[in-house]
């Protein structure tokens, strides 16, 4: 599945340089100059065994569509997971787990999907994973975690929608590392 996708995100990619949009004078005029705009992010990691809720602020860039959030995501339950330390040694916590990070992004090829403006979607989240168990004094493994993902992304008046695949590894031997990526972000100021 990762090569799959990794694939898919070298021919979009390459796709890249033949998309121009066509532009009239005023529309140069008006589009040369870089303008940042706020953004508020909410979002799920999701799933068939467990789920993070994600939220963040930060900034999109109108012209080259480049936009980068600084997120906290938390699954918001305990759960129970098993930890292998040795050969016949199997020990078992309710976990919870924690995520502070950078997320980078570019959406890519605008296109129309039922009178909505999509793009593709790339990116890429960079931060710190740690976390703690119940009734215990021990810690999980934490450290630093890099989670790309490629999907979709729809602009629904002002809010913009992603729909993406991630790769979202929190080091447990019973939990899938793919994930589905569902997130809400809101441009402040368009």
């Amino acid at each position: 599945m990762i090569r799959f996708s990794f694939i898919l995100a070298l021919f979009v990619s390459s796709l890249i340089g033949f998309s121009q949009e066509v532009l009239t004078d005023a529309q140069k005029s008006s589009e040369s100059s870089i303008k940042f705009l706020p953004t508020l992010n909410l979002g799920t990691l999701v799933n068939f065994q467990d789920i993070y809720i994600d939220f963040g602020a930060g900034a999109f860039e109108t012209k080259t569509k480049l936009g980068a959030q600084l997120n906290f995501a938390f699954r918001p339950y305990y759960k129970k997971v098993q930890i292998y330390e040795e050969a016949n040694v199997i020990r078992q916590w309710k976990e919870k787990k924690y995520c502070l990070n950078l997320d980078v992004y570019k959406k890519l090829l605008e296109f129309h999907i039922a009178r909505t403006n999509t793009h593709f979607l790339l990116g890429v989240k960079t931060g710190y994973l740690f976390g703690d168990y119940r009734g215990t004094r021990q810690r999980p493994a934490a450290g630093f975690t890099i989670n790309p993902y490629a999907g979709i992304s729809l602009n629904l008046n002002g809010i913009h929608l992603a729909l993406a695949y991630q790769y979202f590894n929190d080091h447990l031997a019973s939990v899938p590392d793919s994930r589905f990526l569902i997130s809400f972000t809101i441009l402040l100021n368009e």
